[in-house]
């Protein structure tokens, strides 16, 4: 009997002039390709639901493992761009057109690193995006090395006797600069991650979802490892609110921040239509 094809392969590129592109360039057990699962499952919601269709879709991706998955695997528009200027490129995709749904897949060490800068003023002009940084608490493509978000005590290759620096919590910068959607989630909370992604997209303004995957190769430990961490480490923020003293050590996962703010290419589009009224009636 044959196996029944995975529901989601309509939006991949399967093969090539070269040859067949599945499965994937990422290690055995990585989560990045459960955040492309999750995030395609999501996206097909917005589909279905007839509220955009495929060719609004815009995938902007940076440098690392993440990077690789919208130009090789995605049949979607999607832009390779530069390490950590996602944002930037974003920003002028949606000045170009306004109508368009842009997602930027982005590792921490792209996004929180050398593209913190960006990030930030994304979220302080609250640009309609939907952010995804699959945050595995190292640079994974380069070598696992230290990130802003590797946990202090933690090996890496560049901190062999443990990271003594206090990881960024990405949620509260987010938050703090102006996202008007925030979450968190792990891999091991699928349909977590498909609801807020799909509730990202519908938001008008920034959304930025954080979403913690393994990475057995840097973490040396088997996925199935790191998964059962996910759950044992990680606490619900109904759940925290309630007991914070005893979660204190805990990741808090959900969300943080549903808001509505004024959207900056919206307002930037109004001034422009304002311009060109004056221009046209001889001001």
């Amino acid at each position: 009997m044959k196996t029944p094809a995975h529901p989601m392969l309509k939006y991949l590129k399967t093969s090539s002039p070269t040859g067949d592109r599945l499965p994937t360039i990422l290690c055995p057990g990585c989560g990045h390709g459960q955040v492309l699962n999750y995030t395609m499952y999501a996206v097909d919601q917005i589909l279905q639901a007839e509220e955009a269709e495929k060719e609004q879709f815009v995938f902007v991706t940076g440098v690392g493992c993440a990077a690789r998955l919208a130009s090789q695997y995605l049949a979607f528009d999607s832009i390779w761009s530069l390490h950590g200027r996602t944002p930037a490129v974003a920003t002028g995709i949606l000045m170009g057109n306004p109508d368009l749904k842009v997602i930027i897949w982005a590792g921490d060490g792209d996004v929180a690193a050398i593209g913190g800068n960006h990030l930030i003023h994304a979220c302080r002009r609250n640009i309609d995006l939907t952010v995804i940084c699959m945050n595995n608490g190292i640079y994974g493509m380069t070598g696992g090395q230290v990130a802003p978000t590797t946990l202090p005590g933690t090996i890496t290759t560049t901190t062999p006797y443990r990271n003594m620096e206090r990881a960024f919590d990405l949620c509260e910068l987010t938050r703090s600069a102006g996202a008007t959607y925030v979450a968190r989630w792990t891999t091991a909370h699928a349909r977590s991650c498909v609801r807020a992604i799909a509730k990202g997209i519908r938001k008008k303004g920034l959304a930025f979802i954080e979403i913690l995957t393994q990475c057995p190769t840097h973490q040396r430990l088997r996925a199935s490892e790191i998964l059962q961490s996910f759950r044992e480490t990680t606490v619900l923020r109904a759940q925290y609110d309630k007991e914070p003293d005893k979660y204190k050590e805990h990741i808090i996962l959900g969300e943080f921040v549903d808001a509505e703010a004024p959207e900056w290419i919206a307002s930037a589009q109004d001034i422009i239509r304002q311009q060109c009224g004056v221009i046209s009636h001889g001001r």
